[in-house]
């Protein structure tokens, strides 16, 4: 009986292969134990196994917490990626618009192109330091926040930011001070591969998120949203 309701558990829950494994792992784990408690203390092999999967709950619930807790470990790592490959592709953008465009004798940008150009530079460097304040969201302050709400409004921002990125950038190197068949030397290409990298992981990622905290149900009787990540795993 324990075999079925994890292999249920597997079908009803989709998400990030490895944290996954590992969560129902773990589920599985708990479940022999409250069946062993249960055969130690006079039951049958088979009643053992029932009482302990009673314990546990519907599988609709169980799936649905184990879906918050994916979403939670899934929105974390998404914070994560942002701050470190958002820094890198940060320094390098730096880097090529300035040291090597002034080294290849690109002339100084129009006044505007200026401002636009700070103003993608700061808000990439909020959006990073925000990234930074979500990991710490989804970690210590998880028991404080509505994990469901938290992830939602991350993969949403993320989403919304990387719109803003493309077009940002497409306007950037649109009016640049010169033609980009002019540039010599390999930064410009290694920006775009990362540029073009970083976004579609990125991506992935925020709207694996989405699909993690989607409604389950019209009439919220599935809804584990108040649970903090980790509740059902924890003792």
């Amino acid at each position: 009986m324990i075999d079925q309701y994890v292999a249920q558990l597997r079908r009803e829950v989709r998400g990030p292969l490895l944290p996954r494994r590992g969560m129902l792992r773990e589920l599985r784990d708990g479940l022999l134990d409250a069946a062993e408690a249960h055969r130690e203390a006079g039951a049958s092999d088979a009643e053992a196994q029932r009482l302990a999967v009673e314990e546990f709950g519907p599988v609709e619930v169980v799936a649905d917490g184990v879906r918050t807790e994916l979403a939670a470990v899934t929105a974390r790592y998404l914070a994560g990626v942002i701050v470190v490959l958002g820094a890198v592709q940060f320094a390098v953008a730096t880097y090529t618009w300035t040291t090597a465009a002034a080294a290849q004798g690109w002339p100084e940008p129009a006044p505007w192109y200026g401002v636009v150009s700070r103003a993608v530079d700061i808000s990439t460097l909020t959006f990073i330091g925000l990234a930074a304040l979500a990991v710490l969201a989804l970690g210590r302050g998880a028991r404080l926040l509505p994990t469901r709400r938290v992830v939602r409004f991350i993969a949403v921002g993320t989403l919304a930011d990387i719109a803003l990125h493309i077009v940002s950038c497409a306007l950037l190197t649109a009016y640049a001070p010169a033609s980009m068949v002019e540039w010599n030397g390999p930064e410009l290409v290694a920006m775009a591969l990362l540029s073009l990298g970083s976004t579609l992981w990125i991506s992935w990622l925020a709207v694996s998120c989405l699909r993690l905290t989607s409604p389950r149900s019209e009439d919220g009787v599935h809804d584990a949203a108040h649970l903090a990540p980790g509740l059902l795993l924890r003792d």
